[in-house]
């Protein structure tokens, strides 16, 4: 099998041009009479639109028959907007009757497809009721035909589809098999209801917005819940509102963190076209189900599940203010971060080689040697308030492949080549 095209196989203003198509800022036609410059080869326009098409089997991560869930197909009431909606719902099965946190799923701008209800699944196995609507259930629902699907979307009406989704979350968060805790997903045109159901919904406890568009400023001062925004670094359309809102959510005090990803194309967690990125999806996927975790399970019940909402950062300081920080990864990648009102900072000072004791409380940073031992390369002495915290062995991001261990120091010898500790793990 041939390897799967990405989006470096592709020219910058073709991607630009497939986005257009996407969102039907552009008819098909004319798809291709632009593309048509980008042919080479012996690959028409035709091949480049087909070769930029999602392929769903390629995609799926999560059998649609996997026996760990428990799937099925429900109609749920919106009086103010399409009547009776269609949807999909997972849950784990071995979850039985128990109450779980929920979390509402939105698609793109072409319905429930194959793919949003292959997030769903994946939401189901790390442990939450899934729910995805499908918006375009007025209009005969996902016709199972991606352009076809576009087209019908420019005919919904935009008020009712709203509504349809507003019904949705509150329908999802008021059944029996949940804990009325409740948090939404989205992805382009969902990523921007998210944003809409965050000033509709004050009780809606997280949201997570990938690449949506964002409402009028004036709307923060409603939004209550914690909100992830996950966002492409080429993605100019819904970029350039973004400055404007988040200086809005910054007033209203909202808590939010914003990730934008170097490198990445609007549509990068979409694992169906070539415009995916696995490391930023990954990465952006495991900040979603920790923000999840966080919110809508609680600490408690995190640690219990071997899940850790904790993410480390290691970066360059580019902005602070009494609300918030901007760091600039190694990587590259600029990540604005919420400060809340505990806080709590910690002081890094030097101190003498004189001073690790027997009994001192350390964390090793050191580098794996051929011999298998370890060879320290800086080490932070913990004041005693740390005992007991991050204990271990594991890998550390001081250099690449570093590790740390943080541990009690059981003694201390001199050497010819310096001294040595004993750390036990404590």
């Amino acid at each position: 099998m041939p390897p799967r095209l990405t989006a470096q196989d592709f020219d910058q203003e073709l991607l630009i041009l497939f986005d257009a198509y996407v969102h039907g800022n552009l008819d098909r036609r004319g798809f291709l009479s632009q593309a048509q410059k980008f042919a080479r080869a012996g690959v028409t326009a035709a091949g480049l639109l087909a070769a930029l098409r999602p392929d769903f089997a390629a995609g799926q991560q999560v059998r649609t028959d996997d026996p760990r869930l428990k799937t099925e197909r429900l109609s749920y009431p919106s009086p103010a907007g399409s009547g009776i909606v269609k949807g999909y719902l997972a849950r784990p099965a071995a979850a039985g009757a128990n109450r779980l946190a929920a979390v509402l799923v939105i698609h793109e701008n072409r319905g429930l497809n194959p793919h949003i209800e292959d997030i769903a699944r994946r939401l189901a196995l790390d442990g939450f009721m899934a729910f995805a609507p499908d918006a375009l259930t007025p209009l005969g629902g996902y016709p199972g035909d991606e352009d076809k699907a576009r087209d019908l979307f420019a005919r919904l009406d935009p008020g009712k589809a709203t509504e349809d989704l507003l019904a949705a979350a509150r329908w999802l968060q008021a059944r029996g098999d949940g804990t009325g805790k409740l948090g939404a997903v989205g992805f382009c045109w969902g990523g921007g209801i998210v944003h809409v159901l965050a000033t509709r919904m004050p009780d809606l406890n997280a949201g997570v917005a990938f690449y949506g568009n964002t409402p009028s400023p004036s709307e923060a001062t409603k939004v209550k819940a914690p909100l992830l925004i996950q966002q492409a670094a080429v993605d100019e359309r819904i970029n350039a509102a973004w400055p404007a809102y988040e200086a809005a959510l910054k007033g209203a005090g909202v808590k939010y963190t914003a990730y934008r990803y170097p490198g990445t194309q609007h549509g990068f967690n979409n694992d169906t076209t070539p415009r995916y990125d696995a490391a930023a999806a990954k990465l952006a996927w495991d900040r979603t189900v920790a923000f999840f975790k966080t919110n809508l399970v609680g600490t408690a019940a995190t640690a219990a599940s071997n899940a850790s909402p904790m993410v480390r950062l290691r970066g360059t300081l580019q902005s602070v203010t009494p609300d918030s920080i901007t760091l600039k990864t190694r990587s590259g990648e600029v990540i604005r971060l919420a400060l809340p009102a505990d806080l709590v900072v910690s002081e890094i000072y030097p101190t003498e080689l004189a001073d690790i004791q027997a009994g001192s409380l350390v964390g090793v940073g050191a580098m794996p040697q051929p011999d298998g031992s370890q060879r320290a390369i800086a080490v932070t002495v913990f004041p005693e308030s740390a005992r007991g915290v991050g204990e271990g062995f594991r890998p550390f991001d001081l250099q690449p492949q570093s590790t740390m261990t943080n541990a009690t120091v059981a003694g201390v010898a001199t050497a010819p080549d310096g001294r040595n500790g004993f750390p036990v793990p404590y």
